[in-house]
């Protein structure tokens, strides 16, 4: 089914190139077909989930709407879309970079891996494409019969609904609700006490006890004809057995839970996730061995990066040749260009937006190395980087910061800065400011003094390149640089003094400035909180597209993250959880444990922490464990099982919730087994309440009742009043749920005009 142009010669090389990687990978796949479309036509598709063809409904033509707009407006932009079918369609952006199409392709292969080998993808249509268009045909011939306004209307009251589905029904057998063989009820006699004398029958046997034992057998014989006999979590596989519908709207109710069924494993996968980011060569990060640049940083010279908190390690190094690129330029004269969808934090502390979607304002967080870099037996010592800058003969024509100064130990480059300083500045009621003979020097000098914990502005004065220090950060350069002259110490000693200090300085910064380009970028990976500073800025890193991409050897740590990579992307904010962050870090965290053994009964009983840090039995199994767990598991049962103590202290996981008197979300728990739970209790279901048929004749008078089985969460009164709105334009008959509201039984009813709310007793039970 072709909607777009056929791949063009070299872009079918390339795929033919990439198919081979993965097969050598040991990545299994349905056929691959990849189409190139405009801008328009992506969008149209994703308006349709991904699909070519749907049935006509208006919300279709919204998400157009909304998705055109965001690409117009420079919001959004849509580079792949992968839909999970046998053979497995992709379509790819014809605006697309050429480099962008080969990470698209290598993207795709691990989607295309996951849907044909993962077991909640098992029982999917693997010919969902053609039956979306049947859906279409059968739609749009009961819109012709009864009328477009009805049809919609009912696909509107069905996709309401959609998500009261069992999602783990397909691994068992279609229900049935009644018994092959219905045993009549036989009238029974009232149970009573034995009673030896006639006369002691009234004593033993009074009437108020008979009564109740008449009522528990009336309970009895209304339970064995409850219909069903046993709670029904498929809400939308009753109504459409046993709903009165008419043919065609039963059928409309059995495409909307189909398609809900194929969707549905996408969303219990969500975790394992991936992303990457990418920085200009000249990009210089706090390293090890002092301010390197990326392009170094590619090419080995440092292996250890400050990520805004500490030092973490780097484990891959990539190139990407001539990307969409993104330079923003912050009102203190930071500079950063990267690819376009690298990401930075913002002033928060929590959030991550792409360069691509920052705007002028937006406020991101600052970041030095807090004197991260080479110690003085490294590197030069204060002796020798004295000699270098006695050897400048000129500060007034330096243009550049000598690379051996960018590498230097700190008390060398406070050496180099007061010489500087003392060369090029002057103080004032501006606080100080040093005149550099080039904005790049201008730049580094801003770079170095941040990692002295001195922030300064950068600007341009009678066309020259300044620098000006101020506030708490002229008290941090004098305490920690100074000058020698007379006159300079006097005149800072006089700005300290009349400059007030209640204020603390904020390390965070607003975008001035933003521009858009093409470049090589260069991209690092690390390791645990997958960021680092560069630029003064702190950075999102790398992930496992650069395995395929650039045609690299096979390594395990490579092999995972491609291998890994699958469906869904759920962007992060502090509502909810980073999940790409968790799924990356889990499954490292797998590969690196089944690789030195650190499991097993053996592992789990030692409590010497010692010995369990260094434990390494060298089995090597990881890669082998990776590919079972891309075979088995889902998003519940994977963190059910691997998420340890040990994980989530090293990552520092914490519980949080939202505190309404301050406005924020706060850290309200620190246990594992709590933050476990809470995690856990946000994937089951999606997060969503559990909704079951309890009753098709409640009360004896053919209305519905369904149960909501509380797990420590009320419903939302006006999300449950408008799901017994619809179920009721469906059943026809008043319909209710049995929950508890304020740790008490209420249950909530509909009769077709009004609501109601009464007290009724809670039974807990389970699905």
């Amino acid at each position: 089914m072709k909607i777009g142009r056929i791949l063009p010669p070299e872009m079918a090389a390339l795929q033919e190139e990439i198919e081979g990687y993965a097969r050598g990978y040991g990545l299994d796949f349905f056929p691959q077909i990849f189409e190139v479309l405009d801008y328009d036509q992506i969008n149209q598709v994703a308006a349709y989930g991904g699909f070519p063809i749907r049935y006509p409904h208006w919300r279709f033509g919204m998400d157009y709407e909304r998705l055109s707009k965001g690409y117009e407006y420079g919001l959004q932009k849509i580079y792949e879309m992968v839909i999970n079918n046998n053979p497995c369609y992709a379509y790819l952006l014809e605006s697309n970079s050429y480099v962008d199409q080969k990470i698209v392709m290598a993207h795709v292969y691990a989607h295309n891996d996951f849907f044909k080998n993962n077991e909640y993808f098992k029982h999917t249509n693997r010919r969902m494409i053609d039956e979306m268009a049947n859906h279409a045909i059968r739609v749009r011939r009961y819109m012709d019969r009864y009328g477009i306004e009805e049809v919609e209307t009912f696909i509107d009251i069905c996709l309401s609904l959609d998500n009261l589905i069992d999602y783990y029904s397909p691994y068992f057998e279609d229900m049935k609700l009644e018994d092959d063989e219905d045993e009549p009820f036989q009238a029974q006699e009232t149970p009573k006490f034995r009673v030896e004398k006639e006369y002691m029958q009234d004593y033993i046997n009074p009437e108020w006890f008979l009564e109740e034992q008449r009522r528990k057998m009336q309970k009895e014989k209304e339970a064995r004809r409850r219909f069903p006999r046993r709670a029904v979590k498929d809400v939308l596989w009753f109504l459409r057995n046993y709903a009165p519908l008419t043919n065609w709207q039963r059928d409309v109710l059995g495409m909307i839970r189909e398609e809900a069924y194929y969707f549905a494993p996408q969303g219990q996968t969500k975790i394992l996730n991936e992303g990457w980011a990418c920085l200009r060569a000249d990009s210089l990060v706090y390293t090890e061995k002092g301010l390197i640049t990326m392009a170094e940083m590619v090419e080995g010279a440092a292996g250890w990066v400050f990520d805004g908190e500490t030092p973490r390690k780097v484990y891959d190094r990539n190139v990407l040749r001539q990307h969409p690129t993104v330079e923003v330029q912050t009102r203190r004269g930071l500079v950063l260009c990267g690819s376009n969808n690298h990401r930075v934090l913002l002033a928060d502390g929590e959030t991550w937006k792409r360069l691509d979607a920052l705007v002028v304002g937006d406020k991101v967080k600052l970041s030095g190395g807090q004197g991260f870099g080479p110690r003085e037996e490294q590197a030069m010592g204060t002796t020798s980087a004295q000699a270098l800058i006695e050897g400048i003969s000129d500060f007034g024509l330096l243009r550049t910061v000598p690379k051996s100064l960018l590498r230097a130990p700190m008390a060398a480059a406070r050496l180099f800065l007061r010489a500087l300083f003392e060369s090029q500045s002057d103080v004032g009621p501006q606080g100080i400011r040093l005149r550099a003979s080039s904005e790049r020097l201008a730049q580094q000098v801003q770079l170095l003094l941040m990692n002295d914990s001195i922030l300064s502005s950068r600007g341009i004065l009678d066309g020259s390149a300044t620098l000006t220090i101020s506030g708490h950060s002229a008290k941090q350069f004098a305490e920690r640089i100074g000058f020698l002259q007379p006159r300079h110490r006097a005149a800072l000693e006089a700005y300290l003094l009349e400059t007030s200090f209640t204020n603390q300085e904020e390390w965070a910064d607003e975008v001035a400035v933003i521009k858009t380009g093409c470049d090589d970028v260069y991209d690092i990976s690390v390791t645990q909180t997958h960021r680092y500073a560069a630029q003064g800025l702190i950075n999102h890193n790398s992930y496992w597209h650069s395995t395929i991409m650039t045609q690299k050897a096979a390594k395990d740590s490579e092999i995972v993250d491609f291998a890994i990579a699958h469906s869904g992307v759920v962007a992060t904010s502090r509502e909810q959880l980073n999940p790409y962050k968790l799924g990356l870090e889990l499954l490292r965290d797998i590969e690196d444990r089944w690789n030195k053994g650190r499991f097993g009964k053996e592992y789990d009983l030692c409590d010497d922490m010692r010995t369990r840090s260094s434990w390494d039995r060298k089995l090597g199994l990881g890669r082998e464990k990776i590919f079972q767990v891309r075979k088995i598991y889902n998003d519940v049962n994977f963190i059910d099982e691997f998420l340890t103590r040990e994980f989530c202290e090293q990552h520092n996981l914490f519980g949080f919730d939202y505190n309404r008197s301050t406005g924020r979300y706060e850290i309200s728990t620190r246990d594992f087994k709590q933050i476990k739970e809470k995690l856990l209790f946000q994937l089951t279901n999606f997060g969503q309440p559990f909704i079951y048929i309890l009753d098709a004749n409640f009360e004896n008078r053919a209305e519905l009742l369904l149960g909501h089985r509380h797990e420590g969460v009320d419903l939302r009164l006006d999300y449950a009043k408008a799901v017994l709105e619809n179920i009721h334009k469906l059943w026809k008959r008043p319909t209710h749920v049995s929950t508890r509201m304020d740790n008490k039984g209420r249950l909530l009813s509909f009769d077709g005009k009004e609501h109601h709310v009464r007290e009724f007793e809670y039974v807990p039970f389970k699905g």
